[in-house]
């Protein structure tokens, strides 16, 4: 860097992505509160402010009342620039939240605090919401907070903690998926990929010796688990794995992965494998033509795509 130069720091993406009913797609921009509208080519159609802080888990869901709702998991937290070059870990007061937006971008519902004595003390910071119509709930991991992963009723009372979470069971509990009448949580730290049933007691492990894995959408016959640590698995629905994708060894040992360092120390947006590989998947979905979207977590923000039965590196949107 040139002396008497400046760099205007980038935020750092950290957010999530669904797609709606049309078939386009909802996510965030780079600062994680703006929402962004795509088409699944990645043309961006609108973008507009909301409540949220970091809109880390993103689902969609729908309400007899507001229509099409997306759904976010609010950590109110996030790495900030710090002045010099780098990022501190920085924290909303109080906790993260619950919210219901609708697609113009204002608050439809909140769900409440957990009314439990571990946020007396710890913070509740949510990394995933999946609303689940057929139970008449809706479930919250607390991936960043207590580990827990929470059961509410769908008119928004709380029920509780689902039992396979008690007793530090889950390590980051990062993203959660339905599978069928059971719920599919990728419990992130343990590398594993656990069932629960509708009660959210433990049926089994589905998958494990993952590579951090931090979200999950199902795709035709597979489950599709993006793996922070830095590729994306295809798994069979009996946990077997059928492809990987982006595979990169040497990524995650990058001084300063999920960035990079500049020759001044700066950090920065790391630049793309020669091979088109991922860096850091932190949320995925499936579109209405059965391409994958992934988006990473890393300064700037990055969206690709791809088709899994494609032989193409993922492509850059």
């Amino acid at each position: 860097m040139t002396p008497g130069s400046q760099r205007q720091p980038e935020p750092w993406a950290h957010h999530g992505i669904a797609t709606l009913a049309d078939g386009r797609l909802v996510t965030f921009a780079p600062d994680n509160s703006r929402m962004q509208i795509k088409d699944p080519g990645g043309r961006l159609l609108a973008e507009r402010p909301t409540a949220a802080v970091t809109a880390h888990g993103v689902t969609v869901a729908f309400s007899d009342d507001d229509g099409e709702l997306v759904w976010v998991a609010d950590t109110g937290s996030g790495p900030r620039p710090d002045g010099h070059g780098g990022y501190f870990p920085w924290y909303a007061p109080g906790h993260g939240r619950v919210l219901a937006l609708r697609l113009d971008g204002s608050v439809a519902r909140e769900l409440g605090l957990p009314p439990l004595p571990v946020y007396e003390s710890q913070r509740f910071e949510p990394t995933a919401v999946l609303p689940l119509p057929a139970f008449d709930q809706i479930w919250v991991a607390d991936g960043y907070g207590a580990g827990l992963v929470h059961r509410y009723a769908t008119s928004g009372d709380y029920l509780g903690t689902a039992p396979a979470s008690h007793d530090a069971a889950f390590c980051c509990p990062h993203a959660m998926v339905q599978f069928a009448d059971e719920v599919l949580i990728a419990d992130r730290e343990n590398n594993r990929l656990v069932i629960v049933d509708s009660e959210g007691r433990f049926v089994r492990t589905l998958a494990d010796g993952l590579r951090r894995p931090s979200c999950l959408a199902i795709h035709r016959d597979a489950v599709v688990v993006g793996e922070l640590s830095a590729s994306v698995a295809l798994l069979d629905f009996d946990g077997r794995a059928m492809r990987r994708f982006g595979a990169d060894e040497t990524t995650t040992v990058r001084p300063s992965w999920p960035n990079a360092l500049d020759c001044d120390g700066v950090t920065i947006a790391p630049p793309r494998s020669v091979e088109g590989g991922f860096n850091s998947p932190h949320a995925v979905a499936v579109d209405h033509t059965g391409q994958i979207h992934v988006v990473e977590w890393l300064i700037g923000g990055r969206h690709l795509r791809f088709d899994p039965d494609d032989a193409l590196p993922p492509a850059l949107l």
